[in-house]
């Protein structure tokens, strides 16, 4: 049975979080019953660009910032670590580290930030997908992991918690390889699913204060939930998160599959903390699953109905001033710049995966959906159904 506990945190003033901090930890044993003197923690949080923390694509810094105090005043040694969109390399880190408040967490803390580059190759024996895979060295040399993520909606996976937060554990540009290879909802959900059992994070925690709904995971909009969530599941801390803003967790890939892999078991979950009946969020704007019951069908009918109803990226070019962050992060490398250096996309090769649209700094690349998809598309609306 997996317990997960949610608490009420109105504000990011430090003295707050901590608080709500000392409270997940004490519902989960007690900090002291899960840091030793002298560990290796590695605090992994949700680093997707840079971004200000008020933009809440991130995790906020005044969440790793309490972590990190209380992870250090239990003798734990602490290091912070993600690999954000995009190359993986130092001065990539170091312009994330600023914007996003990392430095500043850091700084007030004494945690080190992490520089190291270098990956391990691990075999990851419960995967159906992912057997083996590189992971940043920093986590894999942890004692112990404990992973901050954000609560956002996502374009592709319709959620991001917990057990995506883990997709940082694969270094820069190698994880649009993972996207260009595996395209689809269900699979990639599997991939997601065997790297967070690769790195086995021990506590998991979801910065929900200020989640993001609409176009997430980048560029959404804020959206104020006032909670902290903790477990030692990921499945379960993302199980309460879904609850909280009213989504239910059948409709989000990596759930259903975790379920169907008999990973966890929503019946098993227990709630502690704040009622979440009492403060949830009905109108939270939650972007769409492709075409539902397309597992169904053959492999031709799949391929027309992917193609007919699936989304596709749109550059504004009123806004892109052609930065070129798209093309970097593109896993099939169908976007380029054209002779009057605008920024154009192949779509006879794109494979929908967002990544131009999650990266963009600029906001410059929203999502084009035909009428057929607006109508069969699955959208959280005031007052409507799940």
């Amino acid at each position: 049975m997996d317990k997960v506990i949610v608490e009420l945190c109105d504000n990011y003033r430090i003295d707050r979080v901590t608080e709500a901090l000392e409270k997940l930890f004490e519902g989960m044993g007690g900090i002291g019953s899960i840091i030793k003197p002298g560990m290796r923690v590695v605090i992994k949080p949700n680093l997707l660009t840079a971004k200000k923390p008020d933009d809440a694509a991130t995790t906020h810094p005044a969440v790793v910032q309490a972590i990190a105090a209380l992870v250090q005043k239990a003798g734990g040694l602490v290091c912070i670590a993600d690999s954000p969109g995009g190359p993986y390399n130092i001065p990539s880190l170091k312009r994330v580290y600023a914007v996003t408040g990392m430095d500043e967490a850091a700084d007030e803390t004494g945690a080190q930030l992490n520089f190291d580059l270098r990956v391990e190759k691990i075999d990851n024996l419960d995967a159906l997908i992912a057997k083996t895979l590189k992971i940043l060295k920093p986590l894999h040399d942890a004692d112990l992991i404990i992973n901050a993520a954000k609560l956002k909606t996502h374009r592709f996976m319709v959620y991001t918690g917990a057990v995506k937060n883990m997709f940082g554990s694969i270094a820069g540009l190698e994880k649009a390889d993972y996207h260009l290879r595996m395209d689809q909802h269900d699979e990639f959900a599997d991939c997601l699913i065997d790297i967070y059992l690769a790195t086995k994070p021990q506590i998991n925690i979801i910065d929900g204060i200020i989640g993001m709904e609409g176009e997430g995971p980048g560029s959404g909009v804020p959206k104020y939930l006032g909670v902290l969530i903790g477990s030692k599941s990921g499945f379960a801390a993302d199980l309460a998160a879904l609850d909280l803003i009213n989504v239910d967790y059948r409709q989000v890939p990596v759930m259903k599959r975790a379920e169907e892999r008999k990973l966890f078991d929503a019946g098993q979950v227990v709630f502690e903390g704040a009622d979440i009946g009492s403060i949830r969020c009905e109108d939270f704007d939650v972007p769409a699953l492709a075409y539902p019951g397309r597992r169904r069908l053959g492999r031709k009918i799949l391929f027309l109905i992917e193609k007919i109803f699936r989304p596709k990226p749109e550059i504004i070019h009123e806004k892109c001033v052609s930065c070129g962050k798209c093309i970097e992060v593109c896993p099939p490398k169908t976007i380029r710049k054209n002779e009057e250096n605008k920024v154009v996309i192949d779509y006879g090769k794109c494979i929908s995966c967002f990544c131009c649209h999650e990266f963009c700094p600029e906001k410059a690349v929203r999502i084009r959906k035909n009428a057929a998809r607006r109508i069969l598309e699955y959208r959280r609306t005031e007052g409507g159904d799940k």
